[in-house]
């Protein structure tokens, strides 16, 4: 497996002014620094391997916090926005009228009269592609660069389908970490982890009330690669761990609700316990049931039907799992439903405590993915979390399978 993980640059004068910025520079701000600074902190011996970044000065000046060998690429800059560069969105919609309705559209526009979409993207897909036949099974490559270049690589994973309408932009000095391996679709692992900043859940400009997502801990289950759904399993000593160690990373919130399960409940006990929060159970929260496939490896499923097991698995037919159980679509439209009717009647902000497969199903059909895209966003960690804000009544992800806490 390759992995490329991504990292847009610390704040600009230009992002802390609110001006469009594109292949022109302009310097980092005083709170770019301090973000580039925490960053820095967060690998504090340094990144082993490549690291390569757009040849601009924000982008330079952020990736030499985390190492000395910088390789800069200018098929990594920002996108040429012509004679918007430097202007507010209100100037630009004054005195580009036409051409900005066009760009929020979705069209192929040159901003500005600078690059156009089409040539953007090609260029920055061509960049990647390099980038990954560049490298070898195993590598790990970190790439800094810019707002538009993270979003046009997230469209290229989640593919003709994905809505990165649905996803926030990613947070300067977010991480963000995309998988290749052999034939199988481009994968995003994780999306926009800023947790080394002190408020990274939701950008401040952002106003709405936000859900927290958490998968429950390791279960025996998990570590003998059985597939839980409705079926409980204890927490291992690991998955109490991990439960313990991401405590101190749950953003402060109101409520705090769990799935019926007891995995889950004990995880939300431990990571409601340093807010005194005391967990909702809701029913609705619990995890898809795998019918006959209960408690099964994949192995043993698939030698217990191979013919719905084929249906489901090689030709990515959207059945009940194990017959009986529950198909995709219904738990994702279960999972949206609950989630929404707990953020309806909430004043703060909320966290949820359930579990990998609902996770999954919930954020695939939030950003355009059907059950047979699914595979395009990794399966949730355990005790990782994922974040979403609601504004309206409605969502966007502001996070997927943030976990630093397993990666000390």
């Amino acid at each position: 497996m390759k992995t490329i993980k991504l990292i847009r640059h610390g704040e600009s004068v230009a992002n802390s002014e609110g001006r469009w910025q594109g292949s022109l520079d302009s310097g980092l701000s005083v709170r770019g620094l301090d973000q580039v600074r925490r960053l820095g902190e967060r690998f504090p011996s340094g990144i082993p391997g490549r690291v390569m970044a757009s040849d601009l000065g924000r982008s330079i000046e952020t990736a030499a916090a985390l190492t000395a060998n910088l390789v800069p690429d200018a098929a990594w800059r920002e996108c040429d926005i012509g004679a918007w560069e430097g202007m507010t969105t209100l100037q630009i919609i004054k005195d580009f009228p036409r051409e900005i309705e066009a760009f929020f559209a979705g069209g192929d526009v040159a901003p500005g009269g600078g690059e156009s979409m089409s040539d953007f993207n090609h260029r920055i897909v061509a960049a990647f592609e390099d980038l990954v036949d560049s490298m070898h099974d195993g590598d790990t490559v970190h790439v800094v660069s810019h707002g538009w270049v993270i979003r046009t690589l997230l469209s290229h994973v989640l593919g003709p389908t994905g809505q990165t309408t649905s996803m926030s932009i990613s947070a300067n000095t977010a991480v963000s970490v995309i998988t290749v391996a052999g034939v199988e679709p481009l994968q995003l692992s994780t999306f926009n982890d800023a947790t080394h900043l002190e408020d990274s859940s939701v950008s401040s400009a952002q106003r709405g009330k936000s859900v927290t997502l958490f998968r429950h801990g390791e279960t025996e289950n998990n570590r003998l690669k059985r597939w839980n759904g409705r079926t409980d399993s204890e927490l291992s000593e690991r998955g109490r761990e991990q439960a313990t160690a991401a405590a101190s990373g749950v953003p402060a919130i109101g409520q705090l609700y769990s799935s019926p399960l007891g995995r889950a409940r004990e995880t939300a006990e431990i990571l409601g316990e340093p807010q005194g929060l005391i967990p909702i159970v809701d029913d609705a929260f619990i995890e898809m049931s795998f019918g006959a496939w209960e408690s099964l490896t994949s192995e043993e499923a698939r030698l217990a039907d191979p013919a719905v097991y084929a249906q489901i698995f090689e030709h990515r037919i959207d059945l009940p799992f194990g017959g009986d159980g529950e198909t995709f679509v219904d738990a994702s439209r279960r999972m949206k439903s609950a989630v929404e009717t707990v953020v309806e009647r909430a004043e703060r902000d909320i966290g949820v405590v359930c579990h990998a497969a609902v996770i999954r199903a919930y954020v695939a059909s939030m950003v355009g993915l059907g059950f047979s895209d699914r595979t395009r966003i990794e399966v949730p960690r355990n005790t990782s979390s994922s974040s979403a804000l609601y504004a309206d009544g409605e969502p966007t992800l502001t996070s997927y399978n943030v976990a630093p806490h397993l990666e000390r």
